[in-house]
């Protein structure tokens, strides 16, 4: 008999207990399996299951950690447009480089291949971020989780669920976290939708599966129970707002969900120890856009500058601002860094590129600041969301209204990506803004970082040119936001 028959036996068996009431009768099919099982299971995964029967304990649960609190203008200042003089009128903004521009045929045409190799083994169907995606995987697992939820309880899930042959499905799924550009956070949601799918709607199977699977794949994940619920565990790079935590070695783990802010108020049972290997951390950054289905929307955007008015046709992917509804709430650096989508960056540097070729720098991002400033309507998180919600610059262009952070992350990515200028984020209480470096000395309020002055500049300070800080901010001294790469 082969491997794989003999694991599919023992699945079979595990099904079996289903109809099982007694406890007597579920421990001794426990053990039988066991004896089986224990051909197959491999050491490491066998001494992490010893290890998860006896070594749990409780910890207190920390409430989630809030962003500034505070309050951030309802009703932004404004200043009279005026002309910026230049004592130096030279770097002049030669050419803007467009980027490659993808045919929405051709870029339909590039979802439909998002595949990977299939066995004849069971598969399973999910829709992931739009786009339809098999793998192969035993759906429905049946395993059986003994109510109340317990140590010994979940050592057991491990023993069992490891005897499943892993190998096809993590190739799989890296395949496809390749394909589809997904950081670990869109690894984590793939890897969600898999397990919703084929736990029978089991919310406790669904979240021991997802562990077991970010564990197998180097992830530093625990789990947790309270009250006969799971939760599932995950340190961060990065700090992470709105959501509960417990301490563990002096590492965070955040009650992490995957469609909505876990706030939990209990303590809760869980482990100090990891998996052979598991190390790594969750990290939020963003290096790439994810993958998406095709879902594009036209929209323009209008301003004036010195007289004269401006529209910027924009093309962005509403599939992407979606992706980001429950993205967690973290460091502004990971916003600020985050590229914007390939479509909507080709619009605007079209849309933008005859307007600022010909220009000095110090002009170039006076138009910009324009742009940002007021092409764009002002509303707070709270009026809009309901609580703070930092945007990524596809979200600002999705969403009718932004705040002061949203309106400096997409400009700063302009200045980057269009001018190829030097910026840093500004952090007030209550606001945030941006510094750009110039290659010319230019008059106005300046900041000195690393020895290099950057010029301030403020994407909501309305019609305000570089080098106007908004007067409630004259005297402050901000925190910097670094942005180098």
């Amino acid at each position: 008999m082969t491997l794989f028959k003999r694991v599919l036996l023992a699945v079979l068996c595990i099904s079996f207990v289903l109809g099982l009431s007694a406890q007597n009768d579920y421990e001794t099919w426990k053990s039988q399996q066991k004896s089986e099982m224990k051909k197959y299971i491999s050491e490491q995964d066998e001494a992490f299951a010893t290890f998860l029967e006896k070594n749990w304990e409780l910890f207190e649960m920390y409430k989630a950690d809030v962003k500034d609190t505070t309050p951030k203008p309802e009703i932004i200042p404004e200043v009279e447009p005026r002309k910026m003089v230049e004592l130096e009128v030279t770097n002049k903004i030669r050419e803007i480089k467009i980027p490659p521009k993808m045919q929405i045929e051709e870029k339909e045409q590039k979802d439909s291949m998002v595949k990977v190799v299939m066995t004849e083994d069971p598969r399973v169907l999910i829709n992931y971020l739009g786009l339809p995606l098999e793998l192969n995987y035993q759906q429905n697992v049946d395993i059986q989780l003994q109510s109340p939820i317990n140590e010994k309880g979940i050592a057991d899930f491990w023993y069992s669920i490891s005897n499943y042959n892993h190998t096809t499905f993590f190739a799989q799924t890296s395949d496809y976290r390749k394909q589809l550009r997904l950081n670990d956070w869109g690894y984590c949601l793939l890897l969600n939708e898999i397990t919703n799918e084929v736990s029978g709607g089991s919310q406790n199977l669904s979240r021991l599966l997802l562990w077991f699977m970010l564990t197998k794949s180097g992830y530093e994940a625990k789990v947790g129970f309270a009250e006969d619920n799971v939760y599932l565990l995950l340190p961060c790079k990065n700090t992470i707002y709105g959501v509960s935590y417990v301490v563990i070695d002096d590492k965070r783990f955040y009650t992490l969900s995957f469609d909505k802010k876990q706030q939990l108020n209990i303590s809760i049972n869980t482990y100090d120890g990891k998996y052979p290997d598991a190390d790594d951390l969750i990290d939020l950054s963003i290096k790439e856009t994810p993958k998406v289905k095709s879902t594009l929307i036209e929209k323009e955007l209008k301003f004036t500058y010195e007289n004269t008015e401006y529209t910027i046709p924009v093309t962005y992917n509403q599939a992407t601002a979606e992706y980001f509804k429950n993205y967690p709430q973290t460091d502004l650096e990971v916003y600020f860094k985050a590229p914007l989508s390939d479509e909507a960056t080709y619009s605007l540097t079209v849309g933008l590129k005859p307007i600022l070729e010909g220009r000095t720098e110090a002009d170039a991002a006076n138009v910009l600041l324009r742009f940002v400033q007021t092409a764009f309507q002002y509303k707070t998180d709270g009026d809009q969301f309901g609580g703070e919600k930092s945007l990524f610059s596809d979200e600002t262009l999705f969403y009718p209204y932004s705040d002061c952070e949203d309106r400096s992350i997409i400009f700063a990515y302009l200045i980057s990506s269009i001018l190829n200028l030097n910026v840093i984020g500004l952090d007030y209480p209550g606001h945030i803004s941006t510094a750009v470096h110039f290659q010319n000395e230019l008059q106005g309020d300046k900041i000195l970082y690393n020895s290099t002055n950057f010029i301030v500049c403020d994407p909501t300070y309305i019609n305000a040119n570089i080098g106007m800080v908004m007067p409630k901010f004259k005297e402050v001294k901000p925190k910097i936001i670094d942005l180098q790469k």
